[in-house]
Formats: C-alpha cells, structure tokens, sequence
C-alpha cells in the first residue's frame, strides 16, 4: 500500500527483501571501519609498512579527530540536498566505489616511499577513504528514520541492520585468518582482504539505491542555515538523552572490547590464539538473542526493554570481577550470557534516537536526520577517543609489560576494574538515562500526527499558486 507520491504511509510495514537490502548497508560500517581498522591498521602500520609506532598513533588520533568533525557537516549537507534521487541516495551513489578504492590504499605499502613520506601518504589516504566512508553511512543512517515512521517497526528495521553488524563481525574475524594463510606474504594477504572488503562495502550501497526509496514529502526546500539546524537538534531534550544512552552503552562495548583480550590472556589463562573464541562466543550469543531483543521492544516500551537487557548484561560483568584467577570455564559461560545486553546495545538506543526525529521536526520546523546523526555521532566518537586514550594511560600506570608471561597485581587488578567496574557503572547509567527518555509508543503516535500535520502545512504554503 502506499499514498499518491509512491511512498509508504507512516504506519505501513516495509518488506523483509527492503529491510534485508537496507540491512546490508551496515556491512562496510561494521567489518571495513568497525572491526578490520581498530584491530589490525596499527599492527599494519607499525609491521607491515614499517611506521615507527608513536608516529602510527599520532596519525591514527589525527585520522580519529577528522572522522569525527567531517559527520555533521555531511549530516547538514544531505539534510539540504533535493535530487530526483531524493536526499540521501546521490550520497550513497557518489560515495561508494570511491570508498571502496580509498579502503584498498589504506592497505597497500607504495614502493619509494619511506619515513615521513611513507606517515603522510597514510595519513592522506585515510583522510580520503574515511571523507567517501561518511559521505556514504551518514546519509545511510540518516535514511533509517524515514523507511517507517512507525515506532515498532523503526526497531525491526534496525534489527535487520544489526543482525549484519554482528554476523559480518564475526565473519570477518573467521575469514581474515584464512586469506593471511592462504596469501604468500602477510602484506598480500592485507592487500587481498582489502580489496574483498572494498567491494563488499560498496555493492550494498549500490542496491540500496536501486531498491529503497525515499519519501516525497520530506523533500521541502529547507529554511535553516547549516548553524541553526545544529543549535535546533542541540536544543532538544530527547536528543541529550537518546545520545546519552548509546553512548554509554557503546563506551562500555568499546572499553570491553579495548581490554577483554587483556583480561582473558593474562587472568583467565586463555592462550593467546584462543582469544578470538571468546568473542566469536559473544557475537554469537548477540545473533540469538536478537529476535528476542526486537519481541521485548514489541512486547514492551522500548527503553523498559533496554532497562531490563542491560541491567542483566551488568550483572555478567560484576560476576567477571570474581573469576577466580586461571578458570576458563566462567569466561565463556559469561560471554554467553553478556550476549543479550550487546544485542540490546546494537538495537534499542538507535531505534530510540530514530524516534526524536519527530520531536526535532516540530521544533525546529524540518527534517533534520542528517544534522542529528552527524551530532550524534561527533559527541560518541569524541568522548570513545578520550576513554580509549585513558585506559593506555591506565595499562602505562599499572606497569603493564607487552608480552610478559605474567603481569603485576596492579595490572592485573587495573585488567579486572576496567572489564568489570568500569562497564557496570556506564551501563547502570545508560539505564537510568533511559528511564527519563520522554518518548514512549503514544508519545510518538502523537508526534508523528503533529509532525505530519506541520509538514503538509508547509508543503501547502510552498506549493506554487494555481
């Protein structure tokens, strides 16, 4: 079913094919800039084309630095973009092969090139690939909201996208090992998984163009300034708390998976190449509980669901700080459990924030997915940078030693608070902000009315005379 300008109707359900589609977007977010380059760019930088390691670091905080400025601006400019296309998809069309060659320079070692030269050349193409990956994912983003103005049906789309997030994950981490064996040398095989990853990030952007339309009636000539569009969503109490939420709930994850090596290594005796086995536990354990994440959003308000998810995951991390040292067993009974907080993690705070946009259009008199996403997703990755860079300070503090057999009780103690402690108090924080998120499934019913009516009413005065 769908209303006279070919789009679907507020409360209309969209397909599974379109949510699957929509959902494969999240493959390049996740595996190219979310898993392979946190984990393996320094360890490529500092091995494999021989950068010193501090000038590695400064660059990659550089790198961290201009990824989050260049999301508002990108957010602001798709906000006032009107094509054919509509607003978001000439982004994902324009953006997506040139992503997808960018990622493969950031991977290959130039010959004649060395010391500063070889550092800036790094530092250009990340520069560029991270440009074409914003231009890309934060209009993608910024489409969420819109496929469905439908409170629930907001959450079973994000669903979707997250079920890509954690099984592409996963495959990756399965898959990587395998093209380094397989290549004659480990910068090959960078080489050949770059250009893998390359052209799987793209080709679902590609799709999703093809396939998924944008609604008509969001198509208003804006009236705000790039400025003002930024002080309207700043301005929105909605806003600070669904941003609050997410990024509690991600600085947990972030700080976890920052560690958890650590601690697993050098606490529960898990060898080193075991590792990775405790994190495909997690990941698995997050695939199965999503369905049961998305029927408690159904089931429940969405942040009750969120309340109740994460307060369990909290409970798994106060029971890692009484693991009897060298006991594997625990370990992996808790990565199990911890499965459906990290779900609930994946889906509710961003299905929460898709449900402001209302609030902010009534407010501010537009449609501002675009600036709101690019805010949100500065303030997330400022505030990550900041808390990734402590806990260095906090293994330099403890006199962690790189590849001891054994560490110091300090270290080990520093190890134990920062997967335990640490994300206990975020996550209890994360549920009280979610206690206090005004929104709720009548709330929203109300302002999607409200939203709707303003915008035909601008629509109706901007339409030319008969």
């Amino acid at each position: 079913m769908t209303t006279p300008d070919g789009t679907p109707p507020p409360s209309a359900s969209l397909s599974r094919w379109s949510k699957v589609i929509y959902g494969l977007g999240e493959f390049g977010p996740s595996v190219a800039g979310g898993t392979i380059i946190p984990f393996y760019y320094l360890f490529f930088l500092t091995d494999v084309a021989g950068i010193r390691p501090g000038i590695a670091g400064s660059l990659l905080l550089v790198a961290r630095l201009w990824d989050a400025l260049n999301d508002p601006l990108v957010g602001a400019l798709s906000d006032r973009t009107r094509t054919r296309l509509g607003r978001r998809r000439p982004f994902m069309l324009a953006g997506a092969l040139p992503m997808a060659a960018t990622y493969v320079l950031l991977w290959i070692v130039p010959p004649g090139l060395s010391g500063n030269g070889l550092a800036l050349y790094y530092l250009g193409a990340y520069f560029l690939f991270d440009l074409f990956m914003t231009i890309v994912v934060g209009p993608y983003y910024a489409l969420m909201p819109e496929l469905s103005l439908d409170s629930d049906e907001r959450t079973s789309i994000v669903t979707y996208r997250m079920a890509t997030s954690i099984i592409a994950g996963l495959g990756a981490a399965v898959a990587l090992p395998v093209v380094f064996n397989a290549a004659p040398s480990l910068r090959v095989g960078f080489g050949w998984a770059a250009v893998g990853v390359g052209i799987l990030s793209a080709l679902p952007f590609l799709l999703i163009v093809a396939r998924v339309q944008e609604r008509a009636d969001f198509q208003a000539p804006p009236r705000l300034g790039i400025g003002e569009s930024i002080r309207s969503v700043l301005r929105s109490r909605p806003f600070w708390l669904a941003m609050l939420v997410n990024w509690l709930a991600w600085l947990a994850i972030a700080i976890v998976e920052a560690v958890f090596a650590y601690y697993v290594v050098y606490w529960a005796g898990i060898p080193e190449e075991d590792s990775a086995i405790v994190l495909a536990v997690i990941l698995g354990s997050a695939i199965v509980f999503l369905p049961f994440v998305n029927w408690m959003a159904a089931r429940l308000e969405k942040k009750w669901a969120f309340v109740v998810a994460t307060l369990t995951w909290a409970t798994t991390h106060i029971v890692l700080w009484f693991v009897p040292q060298m006991q594997v067993l625990p370990v992996y009974l808790v990565g199990v459990l911890a499965g459906l907080g990290v779900a609930s993690a994946h889906i509710l705070p961003t299905s929460m924030a898709a449900d402001v946009m209302e609030a902010v259009e009534i407010d501010s008199g537009e449609r501002q997915e675009g600036v709101f996403g690019g805010v949100m997703a500065f303030l997330q990755k400022l505030g990550t940078s900041v808390a990734l860079l402590a806990i260095g300070w906090v293994l330099e503090l403890t006199g962690y030693q790189a590849g001891a057999a054994t560490q110091s009780v300090a270290t080990l103690t520093g190890l134990r608070v920062l997967v335990s402690w640490v994300p206990v108090v975020l996550l209890i924080l994360a549920s009280l902000g979610a206690t206090a998120f005004p929104i709720t499934r009548r709330v929203h019913l109300g302002l999607v009315a409200r939203a709707a009516l303003a915008r035909a009413t601008r629509l109706a005065e901007q339409a030319p005379a008969a």
